[in-house]
């Protein structure tokens, strides 16, 4: 599993970009009616907010944060982490910088100093679950990456439980739970999966594929939650 931003990741992002866009649309506005020669996508635009954002007022550690989101989903890795770095000192207490360091230094290869600023993000209180869920996401492919499948299951576990309903976590630790040959639990995170969509193909598929090659674990699984067999061939499956 790569450890590059994923596009759960890049929603995130794109939110932080989002909020100083509308916060500072007037000095984009201007520029853009002035300057012919101006980007005029709307990464590029909201790049170029953010950098405004940052000559304005550059001890503004949430100004930081923004930018090193906007140059994280432009691919500029050195100039995301260098934002993220200078928002953690302007603002120690804020987890949010952690975060974006951390997703950085996994860009750029940095797994060890990932998972320390990634386990920082986490362990800072002042965010809403969504943002939990996320930073636990990114410190499970970090652990993942760095070849430790216990404690990526741990952080993978913990995404799940700030995101309970969210498929892609479930069908994520599904797969964590199948390359540690844990058959059942595997097979019983596909099948949360498919009860929040019954059409999910990932689960669908690896839920089919491991009843056809467990099915001892597919009858245990009955007999403990009293399931029927309700699931529906998954593309290419006979």
């Amino acid at each position: 599993m790569s450890i590059s931003t994923s596009k759960v990741l890049r929603i995130v992002n794109i939110v932080l970009i989002v909020g100083i866009v509308l916060g500072l649309g007037g000095v984009a506005y201007r520029v853009l009616t002035t300057d012919p020669s101006t980007p005029t996508t709307e990464l590029e635009r909201a790049l170029l907010t953010a950098e405004e954002a940052v000559k304005a007022n550059p001890e503004d550690p949430t100004a930081r944060i923004k930018l090193a989101a906007a140059y994280l989903e432009r691919g500029n890795l050195t100039g995301a982490f260098e934002q993220a770095d200078i928002a953690v000192r302007l603002d120690p207490e804020d987890p949010t910088g952690y975060y974006m360091k951390g997703l950085a230094e996994a860009d750029l290869g940095r797994t060890s100093d990932a998972i320390k600023s990634l386990s920082k993000a986490v362990e800072t209180e002042g965010q809403l679950a969504g943002f939990y869920q996320d930073a636990w996401l990114a410190l499970s492919r970090a652990h993942e990456k760095d070849g430790n499948d216990e404690k990526a299951l741990f952080s993978m576990t913990k995404a799940v439980n700030n995101g309970p309903e969210n498929v892609v976590l479930l069908n994520e630790r599904g797969q964590l739970y199948e390359r540690m040959e844990d058959w059942q639990n595997a097979m019983d995170d596909y099948a949360s999966a498919l009860e929040y969509v019954p059409n999910y193909e990932p689960a669908l598929a690896s839920f089919n594929r491991l009843k056809k090659d467990h099915p001892d674990v597919f009858k245990k699984l009955q007999e403990l939650y009293g399931i029927e067999d309700t699931s529906t061939p998954a593309p290419g499956d006979k």
